[in-house]
C-alpha cells in the first residue's frame, strides 16, 4: 500500500516492547504463544472480551502492514494454535494470507463468473469452512454444506459489489466498521490476523498492497516456531539446522546449514560414477531434508535421527510420509541393520561429537558402522580444527588427517575430498568449511 511508513512499524514495536517490560509481562520462549492463547480461550462473555481487548491488549493506533507480512491466523472461532491442533495442521498458522483461502475463492471467482456449488466446496475456502464444521464448529453459523456456500456466496457478493437481500450479519462475523485485528508474530515482520480475512480479502484483490490494522499489544508464535525451539540441539535458539521457507522465519532465524552445498556436490559426484537410484540413508537426518532431496531424485530414502519431533516437522514442512525417519540411536539402528542395506549413505556433523567422547562408542567403531551399512558411497563430513569453538578440543583434524582416519577405519576402495562447505558465513564466517567426503566401494 503506498504511503506504508516501515521504519515507524519498527518503532511501534520496540514501544511496544518497551511497554511489556515496564509491565513485567512479556515472558518468552515457545510457552509464550499457548499463554496468550490460554488467555483468550478465558469463558469470559464475548461483549466483556471485546471491551477489555479493545482497552487493555489492542494498541490504541492503527499499524500499517503490507500483504505479505499477514499470515492467515484464526479461523472458525479459534486461535490458529487451536485450529491448527484440532485439523492436525501444523502449518495453518504459517501460511501466508495471499496464499490463502479467502483470496483463493475471489480469484477464482473473477476467473469464472456463475460457480457452481461444486466448484465453491471444491475451492480451498470450501475446503476451509467444512474443516471447520468438521473440527466441531461451525462455519460463520453454518453446519453443512449449505452453510459453507451461503457464506462463500455472499462473501463473493461483497467482492462484487452486490447486493445480498436480507443478509444479516453471521454469528461470529465482524462488522464493516469494525477493525481488522492482528497479532505480530513473535521474531519476525509477521502479523497473524485474528479478525477481518474477508475485508482484507476484498481490498487485495482490489489492487491495494496493504492496509491499516489495529495490532494487539502481545505476539504470538506459530506452532511451527514453538516446534523448532523444542528441537533438542537448538537449545532455545533462532536457528534452522536445514533450509525451511516459512514467513514467520525469514527474518530473525538464521540458517545455520545452507545444505545445498554438499548436496550440488553429491549430485555431481553421483552422476559421474553412474549413480542414479537405490537405497539411501541419511544419518543423523535433522529435520528430513537430504532424504526429502534425494527422495526427489529417485532413490528410496529415509533418515534415522534422535530426536522424535523431527517426525512430526519433516512430514510438514517437507511432505515426507510417515515411516521416512526413524527415531532412535543411530548406533543402534546401523548395528541393527544388514551389511551394505544402503547404496547411499550421508552423515554430516556428526562423528566429532563422539571424538569428543559424547557418543556411546567410540569415533572409530561409528565410522565401521557406517562403512558396514553402505553398499557403493558414503557422504562424510565432520567438525574440524579450522573451527574456532573446536581449535582446541579438535587440535589436528584438519581434513588431511579427517582422510587418514577414513583410510585407517573403513574398508572403502577410494577416498574423494570434494571440498569444503559455504557454512562459513555471518555469524559464524570463523566457523564450518568443513570438507565432504566420498567414500567409494566399487561395484
Amino acid at each position: 500500500m503506498p504511503g506504508i511508513d516501515m521504519p515507524g512499524i519498527q518503532q511501534v514495536r520496540r514501544k511496544s516492547r518497551a511497554v511489556l517490560r515496564k509491565t513485567g509481562i512479556a515472558p518468552s520462549g515457545p510457552v509464550y504463544g499457548r499463554l496468550v492463547d490460554a488467555g483468550r480461550s478465558l469463558p469470559i462473555p464475548a461483549a466483556a472480551r471485546v471491551a477489555v481487548s479493545t482497552a487493555v491488549l489492542r494498541r490504541p493506533w492503527k499499524v500499517p502492514v503490507r500483504f505479505d507480512q499477514l499470515l492467515v491466523g484464526a479461523q472458525g472461532g479459534w486461535t490458529a494454535r487451536e485450529f491448527a491442533d484440532r485439523t492436525d495442521d501444523l502449518l495453518w498458522p504459517s501460511t501466508p494470507f495471499l496464499d490463502g483461502p479467502h483470496v483463493a475463492l475471489l480469484r477464482l471467482a473473477d476467473e469464472v463468473p456463475e460457480l457452481s456449488d461444486e466448484q465453491i466446496l471444491d475451492s480451498p475456502y470450501g475446503r476451509l469452512g467444512l474443516r471447520c464444521i468438521k473440527a466441531g464448529g461451525n462455519y460463520f453459523g453454518g453446519t453443512d454444506e449449505a452453510g459453507v456456500l451461503a457464506a462463500a456466496r455472499a462473501f463473493v457478493a461483497r467482492h462484487r459489489g452486490e447486493e445480498v437481500p436480507g443478509a444479516a450479519p453471521r454469528p461470529q462475523q465482524s462488522g464493516p466498521q469494525d477493525p481488522v485485528l492482528v497479532a505480530p508474530v513473535r521474531g519476525s515482520d509477521q502479523y497473524q490476523i485474528l479478525d477481518g480475512h474477508h475485508r482484507l480479502a476484498i481490498a487485495a484483490m482490489s489492487g491495494a498492497d496493504g492496509a491499516s490494522v489495529v495490532a494487539k499489544w502481545l505476539p504470538v508464535t506459530t506452532p511451527l516456531q514453538d516446534l523448532l525451539l523444542k528441537m533438542s540441539w537448538l537449545d532455545g535458539t533462532h536457528e534452522l539446522y536445514q533450509p525451511i521457507d516459512a514467513p514467520e522465519l525469514r527474518s530473525g532465524w538464521t540458517t545455520v546449514r545452507q545444505c545445498t552445498d554438499r548436496l550440488a556436490k553429491m549430485d555431481a559426484f553421483l552422476a559421474e560414477r553412474g549413480i542414479a537410484g537405490g537405497r539411501y540413508l541419511d544419518v543423523a537426518s535433522c529435520y528430513g531434508w537430504f532424504v526429502t532431496r534425494m527422495g526427489e531424485r529417485g532413490f528410496d530414502a529415509e533418515g534415522i535421527e534422535r530426536d522424535p519431533l523431527a517426525v512430526p516437522l519433516g512430514r510438514a514442512v517437507y511432505g515426507l510420509p510417515d515411516g521416512a525417519i526413524a527415531t532412535g540411536d543411530c548406533v543402534e539402528f546401523l548395528g541393527g541393520h544388514d551389511p551394505a542395506r544402503w547404496d547411499v549413505v550421508s552423515c554430516f556433523s556428526l562423528l566429532h561429537h563422539f571424538v569428543l567422547g559424547r557418543g556411546s562408542v567410540s569415533a572409530e567403531e561409528l565410522i565401521r558402522l557406517l562403512d558396514r551399512a553402505t553398499g557403493r558411497v558414503l557422504f562424510f563430513d565432520t567438525g574440524q580444527d579450522n573451527e574456532a569453538w573446536f581449535a582446541e578440543s579438535l587440535r589436528g583434524w584438519d581434513p588431511a588427517r579427517v582422510e587418514r582416519f577414513l583410510r585407517e577405519n573403513t574398508g572403502f576402495d577410494e577416498i574423494v575430498d570434494l571440498g569444503p562447505d559455504d557454512d562459513a558465513r555471518p555469524p559464524y564466517e570463523d566457523n564450518y568449511a568443513r570438507h565432504l567426503f566420498a567414500c567409494v566401494r566399487s561395484a
